[in-house]
C-alpha cells in the first residue's frame, strides 16, 4: 500500500515539473515591417463616408447638345477630414420624382465603374485646392435638370458607401 501511494505522488511530482511553467512566448515574433502590411492599424484612416460638394452641377456645351454632370466628391475619414484614398466610383441618375417618400424614381443612365485604386488614374482625378475628385459624366441628350445623382464607392476594405444629391442645370 505504501509503495502505490508513494509512486503515486512520485508520478504528481514528475508531471509537475515537466509540464508546469513550459510555455510559449505570446509577445509578436514579427518584424515591425509587418506592421505596416497589415491594415489593421490603418483603419480609421479609410473613407468613412462620402460628400457630394454642392458645386455639382450640369454643363452644357455651345456646339452640341450634348452636355455633362461635373460631380466634385469628397471621401471624408472618421475623424472628418477630406481625404484621398484608392476606391472604385459608380455614378447613377435617377429621375427625381417630387413629394415621395422616395424621391428616387426611374433610373436615367448607369455609367462605367471608374476605379482609382491606381496611383496614377487616382491623381489625375484629384483636385487638390478643393481636397476632391472631379467627375466629369456625359450626358447624351438627356435632359436631366432636377435629377438625382446617386454615388457609390466600393473601398478595398469591402466598405461600400453611397450618397445621394439634387442636380441642377447652371
Amino acid at each position: 500500500m505504501r509503495i502505490i501511494k508513494s509512486s503515486i505522488i512520485l508520478v504528481f511530482i514528475l508531471c509537475l515539473a515537466l509540464y508546469a511553467g513550459c510555455s510559449t512566448d505570446s509577445k509578436d515574433t514579427r518584424s515591425p515591417l509587418a506592421l505596416f502590411r497589415d491594415p489593421a492599424p490603418c483603419v480609421n484612416f479609410g473613407p468613412a463616408k462620402i460628400d457630394i460638394l454642392p458645386i455639382t452641377s450640369i454643363t452644357s456645351k455651345s456646339s452640341d447638345r450634348d452636355s455633362a454632370i461635373n460631380a466634385y466628391i469628397c471621401l471624408i475619414d472618421e475623424y472628418d477630414s477630406q481625404i484621398k484614398a484608392p476606391a472604385t466610383f459608380r455614378f447613377e441618375l435617377f429621375q427625381r420624382v417630387q413629394r415621395s417618400s422616395d424621391p428616387k424614381g426611374k433610373r436615367l443612365i448607369v455609367w462605367p465603374d471608374i476605379d482609382l485604386t491606381d496611383s496614377t488614374a487616382n491623381s489625375s482625378l484629384w483636385q487638390d485646392f478643393m481636397r476632391a475628385y472631379l467627375f466629369t459624366l456625359p450626358l447624351s441628350k438627356i435632359s436631366a435638370d432636377n435629377c438625382i445623382l446617386h454615388v457609390t464607392v466600393l473601398c478595398p476594405s469591402g466598405k461600400r458607401l453611397t450618397s445621394d444629391f439634387i442636380v441642377r442645370s447652371k
